[in-house]
């Protein structure tokens, strides 16, 4: 009895249980978080093709990124979630803790120390670039793909020490799955032929033997990219300032591995990194980094190998060489995470048997760092608010940031917050604090070089849209303080860097409706044309038609938003308006009695208005009737 107690829980057994139960429990606060960022078109299906299996492999990932097996995942979720972001959550750290365990395992089968597996997988558990990919919704792509990239290595090493080919097969199926949840997997493929100088024969007949089904699973892999891919973007830039980014970006990563903090953790842009020291210390990471696997393909090759895996998925974010990135993000090397944390693990079990208990206390050092800063970012990660008020007070050139942030302060009724907000962050896109005037006497252009420079995002172009709606809202606070004229020209310069935003043509006609009427129902047509499933808009367009006695054009645009907007008693009222316009006065009083129970129901007097009219149609009607 108790020896078959002893087969079943085994010291190794219960390691992997605490390690699950440690992946799970700092995670456990976000199963009531909420949908953050974009969590809202992947939960309900708008940004995946709408969660149709099929569709995974011919709709882009939002629009932009071929990850068919991300979609698959969501549209999982979605046969039981209803749209409740608890179980999207849920999905999520259960595969963050499923990778936890693969670390554990892949720790041990390198070493055959049970420490180094524990240890490893508590460093992932507890990786604070782990938890944009856990704790967020979004971050799915990375928690899946970060999963299947451990699974690849633990069978590859597997088959290596087994000579099962089993192995080799499970391994080219974890490489494929990773691949076609992000792209950024694909790179790992180089890591294979590497494998069998580090654990195999070191033959060349033994690597065409590993690789060939690896090229199978690849060419399978270019051909459906091929049938439902997006086309990739490509970027430019100058030898110098690709090395540069490349080494800023060094250093940001170097620095959120080697000495967690919550800077490193929430921080989407490289403008921290603005130096000579910074470039200098990215290059000393880099230069350690290589010597290091130099030392370690000597002495130990099956670590070396673990490192090159991790930079081998970390070459595509590392904006060398110029590949759309630009930007850095807390998210974005959780597949070199896994590396990082089982070198991390084994150097631990190492450093005590080793005794060297200066370099054991550092690395457990950083283990409490980790854990400590992971525990803080899961709660920013709670909400969109916590997320961006958090994220813009550590790095305000975060353009996304800062606009969502000044939109929450406005909304609290903190409109010069805002503003001040938004001003800074203007001032640093346009290099001056004379911005303003500087456009307006066109002293400066809204699209020159150095203002590009700075709107670059992760597809490695300017994303003009974000100054230009930046711009827009800073209008609207304006338009709130009373400083119209202020308001009126950062809306024409707005239009002019994206004439074809909806949002900014709804803006700018409302803004300039008492002032200019026949301009501004050109934009609000605009706008309409340019979203014409926007409610709102529709709304507008259809009061303005209305005053301008269009009526059955009114009915058109607030016939077909009311399916949706049955909320509005307000456009209920200008329905029935347009209806009473048209003699039209049973679709008049069924518009007055949905008013009148809306949640948003208009004042009695305004529906008690229209009713009287609406009978006095009816006598002079029936009075017609008689003197006939």
């Amino acid at each position: 009895m108790n020896s078959k107690s002893d087969r079943t829980f085994t010291d190794w057994r219960l390691g992997l249980v605490g390690v699950f139960l440690l992946s799970v429990l700092i995670y456990l606060p976000t199963m009531m978080g909420a949908s953050t960022w974009d969590d809202a078109l992947l939960i309900s299906g708008s940004g995946l093709g709408n969660n149709r299996f099929l569709s995974a492999f011919t709709h882009p990932f939002l629009g932009n990124y071929f990850r068919p097996f991300t979609t698959i995942s969501f549209a999982l979720d979605s046969l039981y979630a209803n749209q409740t972001p608890f179980y999207y959550h849920q999905t999520s750290i259960l595969l963050h803790a499923l990778t936890s365990v693969l670390v554990s395992c892949l720790a041990f089968l390198l070493t055959n120390r049970k420490l180094a597996g524990i240890a490893a997988g508590m460093f992932f558990a507890t990786q604070p670039l782990q938890v944009g990919a856990a704790a967020w919704i979004g971050g799915r792509t990375d928690d899946l793909s970060t999963c299947f990239l451990a699974a690849f290595m633990v069978s590859l090493v597997l088959y290596h020490q087994t000579q099962t080919k089993t192995w080799l097969a499970t391994s080219t199926v974890m490489f494929f799955f990773a691949a076609l949840s992000k792209e950024q997997a694909v790179m790992i493929l180089f890591a294979v032929p590497i494998s069998v100088f580090a654990f195999g024969s070191k033959t060349y007949k033994d690597v065409r033997r590993v690789c060939i089904p690896f090229g199978v699973a690849t060419t399978a892999y270019i051909v459906l990219w091929i049938i439902g891919g997006p086309i990739p973007a490509t970027a430019r830039a100058s030898l110098v300032d690709t090395v540069t980014l490349a080494l800023r970006t060094a250093c940001h990563y170097g620095l959120a591995f080697i000495a967690p903090n919550r800077t490193s953790l929430l921080t989407f842009t490289l403008e921290n990194y603005v130096g000579f020291a910074w470039i200098a210390l990215g290059a000393i990471f880099v230069g350690a980094f290589a010597y290091l696997l130099r030392f370690a393909w000597k002495s130990h090759r099956p670590l070396a190998w673990v490192a090159i895996c991790g930079i081998l998925v970390y070459i595509p974010v590392s904006n060398f060489p110029p590949v759309p990135t630009y930007v850095v993000g807390p998210y974005r090397v959780a597949e070199s995470g896994l590396a990082v944390a089982c070198l991390m693990g084994i150097g631990v079990a190492y450093c005590f048997s080793a005794r060297r208990y200066f370099w054991a206390a550092a690395l457990s050092a950083n283990l409490l760092a980790g854990t400590l800063t992971t525990w803080w970012g899961v709660h920013q990660w709670l909400s969109t608010e916590s997320l961006f008020a958090t994220s813009v007070k550590i790095d305000p050139h975060f353009i996304l940031g800062v606009t969502k942030y000044a939109q929450a302060q406005e909304s609290q009724g903190q409109i010069m917050n805002a503003v001040q907000w938004r001003e800074k962050t203007l001032r640093w896109i346009f290099g001056s604090d004379q911005w303003f005037q500087d456009l307006d006497q066109h002293r400066m252009s809204p699209t020159n070089p150095n203002v590009l420079a700075r709107l670059r995002t992760n597809e490695g172009i300017p994303y003009l849209y974000s100054l230009g709606w930046l711009m827009c809202n800073q209008a609207s606070s304006f338009a709130k303080l009373k400083r119209v004229e202020e308001a009126r020209k950062l809306d024409e310069w707005a239009l002019g860097i994206v004439p074809k935003d909806h949002r900014i043509n709804f803006a700018y006609g409302q803004l300039i409706l008492n002032t200019d009427r026949k301009k501004a129902i050109h934009y609000l047509e605009a706008a309409v044309n340019l979203a014409p499933n926007e409610p709102v808009y529709a709304m507008a367009l259809g009061h303005e038609r209305i005053r301008d006695g269009r009526f059955t054009e009114a009915i058109q645009l607030l016939g077909k938003v009311m399916k949706v907007e049955a909320w509005n008693g307000g456009a209920w009222i200008d329905l029935a308006d347009a209806d009473i316009g048209v003699h039209d006065l049973s679709g008049a009083s069924n518009a007055l009695d949905q008013a009148q129970h809306a949640v948003f129901a208009p004042k009695k007097s305004e529906i008690e208005l229209r009713r009287i009219r609406i009978e006095a149609i009816r006598k002079t009607w029936l009075n017609g009737s008689r003197e006939q």
